[in-house]
Order: C-alpha cells, then structure tokens, then sequence
C-alpha cells in the first residue's frame, strides 16, 4: 500500500515540475522571435558619420523607446536623428586585436563574430586542429529556429562562408558552395552564382564537376530557387519556406551602378521576403543580413560609392524593423575598419599667398577684396589608389585601371560623375587593408542592453546564443 501513495506522491510532483518548467519556459523567460544581425564589413565610424551628414533624413524613422534612456537623451535622438541606425541606442566597442595578430583579415573577424573564436589570418570557422566551429546559424537550428542568410556578395566570400562552412588556408569556393546548399539554412540569397553552375563558354569560373547545385537545391534541398528581382518580388510567403536566390555571378553591382532594367533586388527587398519567409516558425528564427559594397568601394577609396551603400543598408534596416517588429532584437556591426581619416591636412605655411595689406601707406583703411573659400579638402583614407604612386610599377597599375574603366573622373551615366575616382590616400596600396581599429555594434530591442560597452568579437556569440 506504501509503494503505492510513494508512486502516487512521485507522480504528482513530476507533473507539478513539468507544469512549472513548461510556465516558466513559456510565461517567465523572455525568448526573441526574431534575432537579426546585419554585418556591414568596413563602414568606420567616419564614413558613416558622412553618410549622416550627405543624406540628411529630416523625419525620424526610429523611434528610441528604451525605457532606461533619460528625457536629455531621448529628446538628442530625436533631434539629432537622420538615419535609421540612429536609434540604436545601444552601443559597444569591440576588439578585434589577438596576441601575434595585430590585424586580423576578413574570416578572422568573421568567425569571432559567427563562432565566438578567433583564429589564424587565411583561416574561416575552424580552429588550429583544423576541427570545424559551431557558428550563430547552427545554434540557432539546434534551437530549432528558422534561419536565413542574405548577401550583396558572393554566398563563398570569407563573411559569408564563416556562418556555414570553413576555409583551411587555401579557398576552394565550389566545396563552399555544395556545402551551402546542404547546409539546412531555410533562406538563402546572394551572389555567386558562377560557382553554383557548370561551366561553359559564358561562364568562365563554373564548376568543372558538370555539378548544377542550383538543380540540386531544388530536387534535393527542397528549396524554391530565385534568379532575378522579379522572382523575389514574387515570392508567396504563405506557400514557400525554403528560398535559394542568386542574382549575380560574383558579387552585386554597387547600387549606384546599376543597369536599368536590373536583374538584382536591392537589400531592403532582399531583407524583406527573408523575414517574411522565416516568420512562420514558432520557434522564432535568426537572420545574417551582409553589405560587402561599403567595404569593396572603401578598398578603392571610391568614398562617395561607399556612402551610397551605407543608404543601402539604412533602407534594410529599415524594412527589418518594420517586418520583425520594433521589440526585435536586431544588431548592426561594421565587423571590421578600412581607415578613412577624416580630411586632408591644410597646406604648408609656404604654400598660402600672403596676406593682403589691411591699410595703405598713408594709414587708411583700404578696402578689402571678398575672396572665394575654398572648398574643403576631399576625405583622405590611410591607404588605397588614391595614394601617391611612387613606382613605375604603381603608375602603370593606375594607368591601367583607367584604360580598363575601373577607374574614371567622368564616368559617364552615372547619376553622380566622379563616382569612380579614388579619393586622396596618405599611402599607395592596390587595396586599402582592414586596420586594427576596434569595431563597433549598434543593437535594439529586447535583450540589446547586453551589447553595450567594451567588448570583444567573440563575446557577441555566447550573447547572441543566450537569446536562442
């Protein structure tokens, strides 16, 4: 009779405990159903504070309702407000710097911020045993969220591949590119189309395994593939859960560049159907969202492209918040700096025209001429083409770049000449290179107040996975 009020005792209590865990995980913990992290590779603080300033939004589009912010500082952001960034209210400092490796390349700090490790510079994702890492899309399909991935580069770049898939000191983008498409991820869009194809007379860099991993996607993958902006556009959520899109052979077209009747989405677009598609899971979901032209137009020193593409990304961040949700937890990093400076030092006390006299010989005031200023000195970046070329070997590299286009004063087309002209640098390169400058993250929405402060890259993984 005992055993029996033992076992009915023993049953009640596991009912009970199974009661208050189920109210607990459900009522008390607060889980994020969206989690979005926008990585924005080489957008300094400076180049986004010129961003700020040229393209001047007048209306707010944020709204910065952190109940902990103070009245002073609420009524700043309001004021102060041009960008949808702006009401980020939550602001951390990130290191980037590990003993050995003063500046780590671009999958070094990509895979500190996708797997919460750093390694070696030419390595992605995988640690000195060469064991592959756990990254952010992984911990959230354990926790079995939905997940997506959208890119204005190649789905095989280094940003992109430390998310999914490793590089062991040599790239090898066709095994990145059959890993993707069986990577599990529910949405992915991007570039880099070339690698996913076979090669043939119009597609030089295609695969030589006669693979079509596009056709796999599709048979194998479940996936509803998506080749231009139209297909996106036209994409019913309520029909499909698993997009696979490539809009370009390698990376995008800047957005200032783009042809009329344009083949790729813009990132808003792209932002938009992403989190359409990944709502529906219960669970909740976390989307990467890359902007690789800010950095590709930085490594060129083309200032005023790369400040078009901090619009793209404005605009995304806008469609992101209104889609997910203003309680979202959404982050923008800029994952790494390529050193704009500011501007050009003023010229040498030799180089200025004297003063002119303020009276004539016989002491009277003589009237003064009104002088036009001067327009203040182009942005100067540490390193790039817009350096001065002190080679023959430099010259003939910057000749060569004009003859094949890259490079043009005029531009003609363009909504802005002068798109193509490298602003001035203080030294030579071919490319400007990622500096040791600590990177930056902006985050709102709930959870965000963790991301504040000094940080290091590698903190925003365990951060990030403790919302899963």
């Amino acid at each position: 009779m005992k055993w029996r009020i033992v076992l009915a005792v023993l049953f009640v209590l596991t009912l009970f405990a199974g009661f208050a865990y189920l109210y607990v995980n459900t009522f008390v913990l607060k889980r994020q159903h969206a989690i979005i992290l926008f990585v924005v590779n080489g957008l300094d603080l400076n180049t986004l504070n010129q961003a700020r300033q040229q393209l001047g939004r007048s209306s707010a589009h944020g709204d910065p309702d952190d109940p902990a912010m103070g009245e002073a500082r609420r009524r700043s952001a309001y004021r102060s407000e041009m960008l949808n960034l702006d009401a980020f209210w939550n602001i951390a400092l990130l290191g980037i710097q590990q003993p050995g490796q003063p500046v780590a390349d671009e999958g070094a700090d990509a895979t500190a911020l996708a797997c919460g490790q750093r390694v070696q510079n030419g390595f992605v994702a995988v640690n000195p045993s060469h064991e592959a890492l756990q990254s952010l899309i992984y911990a959230a399909a354990k926790s079995q969220r939905s997940t997506g991935m959208v890119t204005t580069s190649s789905l095989v770049q280094p940003t992109p591949v430390a998310f999914y898939s490793t590089i062991k000191g040599t790239p090898d983008p066709y095994r990145n590119a059959s890993e993707l498409i069986y990577s599990g991820i529910d949405v992915v869009l991007g570039g880099g189309e070339q690698y996913f194809t076979p090669a043939n007379a119009t597609n030089e860099w295609g695969r030589r395994d006669s693979r079509d991993l596009i056709d796999e996607a599709k048979k194998n993958g479940g996936y509803s593939v998506l080749r231009t902006r139209d297909d996106l556009n036209g994409v019913s959520n309520w029909s499909t859960r698993r997009l696979f899109g490539l809009f370009a052979a390698d990376q995008f077209y800047f957005s200032s560049l783009q042809p009329e009747n344009r083949r790729q989405p813009s990132l808003a677009e792209m932002t938009r159907v992403a989190i359409s598609s990944l709502n529906y899971n219960s669970n909740g979901y976390f989307l990467v969202v890359e902007h690789d032209l800010v950095a590709r137009a930085a490594e060129r020193n083309f200032g005023r492209l790369a400040v078009n593409e901090v619009a793209e990304v404005d605009e995304a961040i806008e469609s992101a918040v209104e889609y997910a949700g203003p309680d979202s937890l959404i982050m923008v990093t800029n994952n790494y700096s390529l050193g704009a400076v500011g501007p050009l030092p003023p010229p040498s006390s030799g180089d200025l025209a004297a003063s002119p006299p303020t009276v004539d010989a016989n002491g009277s005031p003589v009237k003064l001429q009104t002088i036009p200023m001067a327009p203040p000195p182009q942005p100067a970046w540490l390193a790039g083409p817009g350096g001065p070329a002190v080679t023959r070997s430099q010259a003939a590299w910057l000749r060569r770049q004009g003859e094949i286009g890259w490079f043009n004063t005029n531009a003609p087309g363009l909504l802005q000449p002068g798109l193509l002209q490298p602003e001035p640098a203080l030294r030579f390169q071919t490319q400007a290179s990622p500096i040791a400058e600590p990177a930056w993250l902006a985050s709102r929405g709930e959870g965000s107040t963790q991301l504040r402060g000094f940080l290091n890259n590698t903190d925003v993984f365990d951060i990030v996975v403790e919302n899963f």
